[in-house]
Parts: structure tokens; sequence; C-alpha cells
């Protein structure tokens, strides 16, 4: 196979350059995604703590996370601490 001229390996690297671009962006709004669904999350469960129906062990075992983690996560979100 003849090698190819130089416009076209330089078309062909935008065409690459673009790829990993839209990838990239691919990637940056899934990370955006899954920051808002975990914000989401921990304000739902500090408002559940909120409500004194159920304990930090409670979230922590329905969740598979630490107590600790509980806490932690839902410190910022809590208006009463246990």
């Amino acid at each position: 196979m003849p090698r190819p001229d130089k416009d076209t390996r330089a078309a062909a690297k935008a065409r690459i350059a673009e790829l990993k671009a839209t990838r990239d962006q691919a990637h940056e709004d899934a990370e955006k995604a899954k920051t808002a669904a975990d914000e989401v999350m921990w304000q739902a469960i500090a408002a559940e703590l909120d409500k004194g129906e159920a304990l930090q062990l409670d979230a922590a075992e329905a969740t598979d996370f630490s107590r600790d983690h509980v806490a932690k996560r839902t410190k910022q979100y809590r208006t009463t601490q246990d």
C-alpha cells in the first residue's frame, strides 16, 4: 500500500483530533452528570436523616457505604446533627 501524501495525512489527522475532542467532551459531560447525581442523592439522604425516620446506619446499609462516609457526604446538607 502506498504511503498517503502530506495533505491526505493532515486531513486524517484533523478527523482523528475531532474524534478525540468529541470523546473528551462526552467524558466531561458524563462526569458532570455523575457529580450532579451524587449531589442529589446525598441531599436526599440528608433529608431522610433530618426527618428522623432513618439513622446513618440505615443509610450506610442501604448504600453499602460506611457510616463515616455517609456522615461526611451528608454533613453539608444536614439541618440537624445526630
